[in-house]
């Protein structure tokens, strides 16, 4: 692994594995973590209290807490109506979705040991676009969104699978071979989805199209969080247990195999894990960006790379962002509503340009 990569994942001089040794870094992080769940509680609540109809914050807790059994408030039968049939499962899916696109990234970035890679990366996204702008096209949208949910897993999991066809001959996956494998099959889909919008009338499905590519919360519903939180929840408990192997393999496969770590199968089971949140979230969300992408590389300026504390971290940190964006784009031009990914794309790509401009001044100052 070259020096610039070990610098844009690392940062200078420290090892992955070095960062929570000690009670400093353990101090550390468990306030980072603390200091993270608050913000993703107070963006809830947030959510939950802003929109067309605004409820006090004290009674959403109240209203909340009265789910537990607990008295602690008031609150109207009505805003108990609006935040547990349309907020509350709109903030629930957006805190899985950035949980999952942020651990994703950051495991991508790991396995790849390339400090650019994100959810999109294997054609996750593209393949997601793919499928559920097929399935708008063909009407399909009219008659459930649940048959463009399953086009979208259906085509993110197919676009993986091609992936891992051209990137992994002889059945022995190299990074490099699946991050150009991954990038021809984006391309590819990309144009395909640019196809279909190109022949499909301008008319609501097109209008749907446009804006399930966006990303967005707006169809929320329980079903869907029930649906989802499983399979979510299988994957990032197993982001989460792969500190140590993902430390490993981050540094290079040498290493990791002397170890004890069996590369092959371990980043094929954390590829698959990652894979199965994004496309997860991806199939009721639509696309949105730079999650992924940002989450984990501000996190790494806080708490250090070691992997054990960054994805737990970018879990909490995704699902705050993300919650924080769909309560931004419910609310900034009111009573128009923006799509997620737009926000997350207007502030997402100036704060990691920023990023790269410290880490290019940093690499300067060095040699």
């Amino acid at each position: 692994m070259d020096a610039e990569t070990t610098a844009g994942i690392d940062g200078p001089g420290r090892r992955p594995g070095d960062v929570l040794a000690g009670a400093g870094g353990a101090r550390r992080f468990a306030a980072a973590l603390i200091v993270l769940a608050a913000v993703w509680a107070a963006a809830a609540v947030a959510a939950v209290a802003n929109g067309p109809v605004r409820i006090p914050p004290g009674h959403v807790v109240s209203s909340l807490a009265s789910r537990a059994g607990l008295d602690i408030g008031t609150h109207s039968e009505r805003e108990r109506l609006v935040i547990e049939r349309l907020r509350l499962p709109r903030v629930v899916l957006a805190t899985l979705a950035g949980a999952s696109l942020a651990a994703a990234g950051a495991t991508m970035q790991a396995l790849f040991r390339n400090p650019l890679a994100d959810p999109g990366l294997l054609g996750v996204s593209s393949g997601a676009a793919m499928g559920a702008v097929a399935a708008i096209a063909a009407g399909l949208g009219a008659l459930s969104m649940w048959w463009v949910c399953g086009a979208a897993f259906g085509g993110a999991l197919g676009a993986v699978g091609l992936v891992y066809l051209l990137g992994a001959p002889g059945g022995r996956p190299a990074p490099s071979s699946l991050l150009l494998a991954g990038v021809a099959v984006s391309a590819f889909l990309g144009s395909v989805t640019s196809v279909i919008i190109a022949l499909v009338p301008p008319d609501e499905a097109l209008r749907g199209i446009l804006f399930w590519l966006a990303g967005g919360f707006g169809g929320a519903s329980w079903s869907y969080v029930r649906v989802v939180t499983l399979p979510i929840a299988a994957g990032l408990v197993v982001l989460a247990a792969a500190g140590r192997p993902l430390n490993l393999l981050a540094v290079s496969d040498e290493v990791a195999a002397t170890t004890g770590v069996r590369v092959g199968r371990t980043r094929a089971a954390l590829l698959a894990a990652a894979t199965l949140v994004t496309a997860v979230s991806v199939s009721v969300s639509g696309t949105i960006g730079f999650v992924g992408l940002v989450v984990p590389h501000l996190l790494r300026l806080v708490i250090g790379p070691d992997y054990r504390g960054l994805l737990p971290a970018s879990m909490l940190a995704g699902a705050a962002v993300l919650v924080g964006a769909d309560t931004a784009a419910r609310t900034v031009v009111r009573p128009a509503e923006l799509q997620v990914g737009m926000v997350t794309a207007l502030v997402g790509a100036p704060v990691f340009a920023a990023i790269l401009l410290r880490q290019r001044s940093r690499l300067s100052v060095q040699v």
